[in-house]
């Protein structure tokens, strides 16, 4: 510092907790006063640079990459807070929190299927970054185990015939997608009220024990006309089954060029 110079208004530790400002005169004719306040400002902004450059030299890639917004775009007390709170998650009583706030995502309403992967995917890979850190690579929560507590919100005759139980099926961005062509943009409330609808009978039939006879009513109804596998009883006329061959709907479908196995699969 140069001699007559003041000393910087604000210490490196200043700037993480408050937004600093240097006060302008009153005075703007008074040379040794703005010569003074440029010199602050100066100060101020090589303070602010070193501690931007230092973190992003320090902090790991991942975290830098996971940021919405650019580290160096953003208010330096805001960073650091945000910071202090990932951080402040590295031991056991903050993975426990952490866990608390990926269940608690999935308790929120939702607007549509996207709204509630996101949000799961996001407390997901929070958890498991931390847990790789600090933990030797550890995957504290797998895709499987995030598909399940996902599949478990939505009604399972819906979806139960269309899940792959293996390792693939139950990957979270593979359910997602089931899920969004199943209830498109349906919200929460709407889903949920889902479970009060019918449910098309090839869904009880799917779920009956084997080795259960048929009875006789039951029998006269397969023999009539079976069960549909494409519209899974969706397209039912006048609340009669049908079979896949004879389904309105796959004929419609295939008539316009889509050549698909079932109406949930993507077209």
């Amino acid at each position: 510092m140069l001699k007559g110079q003041e000393k910087p208004a604000s210490k490196y530790e200043d700037l993480l907790v408050t937004a600093c400002i240097v006060p302008k005169p009153m005075d703007e004719a008074d040379a040794e006063k703005m010569r003074n306040y440029d010199w602050q400002q100066v100060v101020l902004s090589d303070q602010d640079s070193y501690i931007r450059s230092l973190l992003s030299q320090i902090l790991p890639r991942g975290y830098l990459e996971s940021l919405r917004v650019s580290f160096n775009e953003e208010d330096l007390p805001a960073a650091w807070k945000r910071l202090e709170g990932h951080y402040g998650h590295s031991n056991a009583q903050g993975m426990v929190a952490m866990i608390a706030e990926f269940e608690a995502a999935l308790v929120k309403d939702f607007t549509s299927v996207v709204d509630l992967t996101v949000r799961v995917k996001e407390a997901r890979n929070r958890i498991n970054r931390l847990s790789r850190e600090n933990l030797k690579g550890v995957t504290m929560i797998s895709h499987q185990y995030a598909a399940m507590r996902v599949l478990s919100l939505f009604p399972s005759q819906y979806w139960g015939n269309n899940v792959v139980y293996s390792v693939e099926g139950l990957h979270l961005d593979r359910v997602e997608d089931l899920l969004r062509n199943v209830f498109m943009n349906k919200s929460r409330g709407q889903i949920e009220a889902m479970h009060a609808q019918p449910v098309p009978v090839n869904y009880a039939a799917s779920n009956r024990a084997l080795g259960k006879r048929k009875g006789r009513e039951e029998e006269a109804r397969s023999k009539k006309g079976g069960e549909c596998f494409y519209c899974e009883g969706r397209y039912n006329r006048d609340g009669e089954p049908h079979r896949k061959v004879d389904c309105p709907k796959m004929q419609k479908d295939r008539s316009q060029g889509l050549m698909r196995s079932n109406i949930f699969v993507k077209g």
